[in-house]
C-alpha cells in the first residue's frame, strides 16, 4: 500500500543503510585492503607442501649359491639320471626361493666347475654338462628367469693345499670343494 510518505520513508531507509555500510567500512580505508585494525594481521607466506620423495629403486644385487657337485651328482657324472636325492632336494629348495615374492629375479648365471683331475677339455665338458643339467632342472621346476650357462672347468679351484697328481681316494676327497655348480642370481628385493 502506498501513501504519500512512502518516498520519504524509502529515502530515509536508504540513507540509514548507506550510513551503516560506511560505518562498517571505516577500517577499509587502506589502499592495500588491510582490514585488520588492532589485530596481528601480518602477511604469512603460503607454504605449498612438497610431496614426499619417492624412494630410489633398490639397485639390483647378486646373490651366489654354491651347490656341491658331489651332492648334486654321482662322481664324474652330469646327467639328470645321475642326480642324487639330496641334490634334487637342494635344487627344489632353490627353485622355490627363486619363485618367492621376496626377490624379483632378473637373470641367473649357472657356472659348472670341476677339480683338476683328468684332462682339461674333459673337465670343461663335464662342468658345462652339469651346469646345463642344473639349468634344465630349474626350468622344469618353473623358474622363468633368463639363464646363462658357463663352464670354468678346473680354472677356478677353491682348494689350495691338496697334494698329488694321481687320482687317489685321499686326493679326490681333498679336491671335493672344487667340484661345484655356482648359481649367481641377479635380482631386486621386493618391498613389503
Amino acid at each position: 500500500m502506498q501513501t504519500k510518505n512512502t518516498p520519504t520513508l524509502l529515502a530515509l531507509g536508504a540513507a540509514a543503510l548507506a550510513t551503516l555500510v560506511l560505518a562498517g567500512c571505516g577500517s577499509l580505508h587502506d589502499e592495500r585492503y588491510n582490514w585488520c585494525q588492532g589485530q596481528n594481521c601480518a602477511l604469512t607466506p603460503v607454504v605449498t607442501p612438497t610431496p614426499a620423495p619417492t624412494p630410489a629403486p633398490t639397485p639390483p644385487t647378486t646373490r651366489r649359491v654354491n651347490l656341491s657337485a658331489d651332492t648334486l651328482f654321482r662322481f664324474d657324472r652330469s646327467s639328470a639320471a645321475d642326480m642324487l636325492p639330496q641334490g634334487r632336494s637342494e635344487l627344489d629348495a632353490l627353485a622355490r626361493a627363486l619363485q618367492s615374492q621376496e626377490m624379483q629375479v632378473q637373470s641367473l648365471t649357472i657356472t659348472g666347475h670341476t677339480d683338476r683331475l683328468g684332462d682339461a677339455a674333459y673337465n670343461d665338458r663335464l662342468a658345462l654338462q652339469r651346469a646345463n643339467t642344473v639349468r634344465d632342472y630349474l626350468k622344469a621346476a618353473g623358474v622363468r628367469a633368463p639363464m646363462e650357462v658357463r663352464s670354468m672347468g678346473e680354472r677356478e679351484p677353491v682348494t689350495r693345499d691338496c697334494q698329488g697328481l694321481q687320482r687317489s681316494p685321499r686326493l679326490v676327497a681333498c679336491l671335493q670343494p672344487d667340484r661345484r655348480v655356482v648359481v649367481d642370481i641377479l635380482g631386486q628385493a621386493q618391498g613389503k
